[in-house]
């Protein structure tokens, strides 16, 4: 799935897959640091998808 809002922010942003992937990271770093740990844990799984995308602490 990360891969996909990665696809998703470049192509709306109209900037490369590199600058749309630190983009997701900041936004999850976003939220990390504001919602409960439980909360995190589903958001970084959600990204994760089933391809196995590691989301970056």
């Amino acid at each position: 799935m990360k891969h996909q809002l990665v696809k998703l922010v470049s192509d709306q942003a109209g900037i490369t897959e590199g600058q749309a992937d630190q983009a997701v990271e900041a936004v999850i770093g976003y939220f990390k640091t504001r919602l409960p740990a439980e909360t995190n844990e589903e958001i970084v799984t959600l990204v994760q998808g089933h391809n196995g995308d590691a989301v970056q602490s």
